[in-house]
């Protein structure tokens, strides 16, 4: 299919598209005439790309697992770096859980300390 029925069914800009194929990220692209022509796997390698940015990943980082045959991913790195990035979520995570706390106690500590200055006399207008 041509660059513009992959935009259309992928979501993906045509910059993207060939951004990803400059990167080596889909393989060989065929050519028919002037223009590009994608694969049915091509096209699932681009919506496997689009979902793993989604995820947080960079295109160097999928450079490494989709590899230098892009017509096969390294899928047990895929999982690999699934799992490395769960675990950087959940290290986030515990990370704002705490800064969460720490704000509640400052929170409660300016109250504290605001319930304690005196505050200046209501006076009735004339």
């Amino acid at each position: 299919m041509y660059i513009g029925a992959v935009v259309k069914q992928t979501g993906a800009s045509a910059k993207a598209v060939r951004l990803y194929e400059t990167l080596g990220l889909l393989g060989p692209v065929q050519r028919k005439g002037a223009y590009r022509y994608y694969s049915a796997n091509q096209l699932n390698q681009i919506m496997l790309i689009r979902q793993a940015q989604q995820l947080g990943f960079r295109l160097a980082e999928l450079n490494e697992v989709l590899g230098p045959d892009a017509n096969d991913p390294d899928w047990p790195a895929l999982l690999q770096h699934l799992a490395d990035k769960q675990a950087a979520v959940q290290l986030e995570i515990t990370r704002l859980q705490q800064l969460q706390q720490q704000l509640q106690l400052a929170m409660q500590d300016i109250m504290q300390c605001a319930s304690l200055v005196p505050k200046p006399p209501v006076t009735a207008c004339a």
